[in-house]
């Protein structure tokens, strides 16, 4: 099948190149030719013309860090799996917000998990990996039960063999504060603000400063000894537990070859710098703009790529839930910077802002170029983990056809989605 886009301005994905008045020929799965006219002669001999309507034709964007896409397990440390209806709403997001390649990074999740739901829903889901003996024992802590046998017993090497492009998210059970550990172990919501403050408090041993916390989470009913044996539990246990598996993750990058996505926070921050000396480039510190204060986020990045390692950072919510990450700064200031070298969602308890939304407000905000923005969600991630997106990220003759079509004065808002030569959304809507 030919598919003919014209009327529209390329934007490669390379981080310099725009061709304007430019349309795409694409030939089956593949990108045939990048014609130099705004209307391509005679296509006639197109099964399908697509008028971009002066917008951008992007690269399909590539997420290597998300989570609740696939079957099995629900984060890294093994929750109850989500329904169907649930993953395949959160990988309609995904789809609609540009997504053509995503990397599932609730990495206890099997091969078989995987392939299922590649057979119903066509963004590509890749598989990572964190079948090692450290990271389950993390998981453990945080579950407080064992981890299902046949996962356990699954290895990083069998999952590598069987398609896994990454390992990691690596160290994640000491995610947020615990925040969704501490919300389960009190059977009350707790936000992420609120189990910050307590973790202070009680690491501070400030009994008055614990005790207001919890009345101003709604908890007066706990005691300050169960907040303090809380804390331990969800924070203290689990973030030593998630170091220790950030440290056994060189040896397997070192043997496996593939690239470790490990979770940052300032718990974890020595254990990440101890390993970026050991593997430079092949650790990818993950969500570096959250957590953090905007001037520890700048400090750290800084010393994260001084050591050759790969900077993420998440789209985070500070656009629409605003309950993780509310105010964008921190971010903008590491983009401003040119320390990020890739974004991604994350899950951002489901309510994660549109990677594009937020790159359209740095562009507004004269944060980063347009070209930049692009490529941090495209070229960017195909070349940090190189199995994950193969002949994708760039407009350019001969590579698959992973396109989207967005706004030329708003990015966010994504017209068309292509992938491998298919359209599978059109006008802004599923159609697959």
């Amino acid at each position: 099948m030919r598919i003919d886009i014209v009327n529209g301005c390329i934007v490669i994905g390379d981080g310099k190149s725009v061709l304007e008045n430019t349309s795409v020929i694409i030939e089956g799965c593949f990108i045939r030719e990048l014609p130099p006219v705004s209307y391509v002669p005679y296509n006639a001999y197109a099964d399908k013309v697509i008028n971009a309507r002066d917008g951008l034709i992007i690269p399909g964007v590539i997420n290597i860090h998300t989570h609740g896409s696939a079957f099995g397990t629900f984060q890294p440390w093994a929750l109850s799996g989500l329904s169907t209806e649930r993953i395949l709403f959160n990988l309609d997001t995904h789809l609609l917000q540009g997504s053509t390649t995503i990397i599932n990074a609730d990495a206890l999740c099997l091969p078989a998990e995987i392939e299922a739901i590649n057979k119903l829903h066509p963004v590509n889901v890749k598989m990572a990996t964190m079948h090692t003996p450290l990271h389950v024992k993390a998981a453990e802590l945080t579950l407080g039960h064992p981890v299902e046998e046949r996962r356990k017993k699954f290895t990083a090497e069998e999952a590598v063999q069987m398609g896994a492009v990454a390992l990691g998210e690596v160290g994640s059970p000491g995610t947020a504060f615990g925040t969704s550990e501490k919300g389960m172990r009190l059977g009350k919501y707790i936000s992420a603000r609120q189990a910050l403050a307590l973790d202070n408090a009680v690491i501070a041993n400030d009994e008055a400063a614990i005790r207001k916390v919890l009345d101003d989470a709604g908890l007066s009913d706990v005691t300050i000894t169960q907040a303090k044996k809380l804390v331990e539990d969800t924070s203290v246990i689990p973030v030593a537990a998630c170091c220790d598996a950030i440290r056994e993750s060189v040896s397997y990058v070192k043997k496996l070859g593939l690239p470790v996505l490990a979770h940052s926070e300032p718990g974890m921050k020595e254990a990440l710098l101890e390993v970026a000396r050991e593997i430079g480039p092949k650790l990818i510190a993950v969500h570096v703009n959250h957590s953090f204060t905007a001037d520890e986020m700048v400090s750290f990045a800084r010393e994260l790529k001084r050591l050759g390692a790969i900077v993420e950072v998440i789209s985070t919510d500070s656009f629409g839930a605003r309950q993780v990450e509310p105010d964008p700064e921190g971010t903008f200031a590491l983009l401003k910077a040119g320390l990020a070298d890739v974004m991604t969602t994350d899950f951002c308890g489901g309510y994660h802002d549109p990677m594009l939304l937020f790159l359209q407000k740095a562009i507004e905000n004269r944060v980063i170029s347009l070209s930049r923005a692009i490529q941090l969600v495209t070229s960017a991630p195909a070349r940090v983990i190189p199995g994950v997106a193969p002949n994708k990220g760039i407009v350019e003759p001969g590579k698959v056809a992973d396109i989207c079509i967005v706004d030329r004065d708003d990015i966010s808002k994504v017209r068309h989605v292509i992938i491998a030569g298919r359209v599978v959304v059109e006008d802004g809507k599923i159609v697959v």
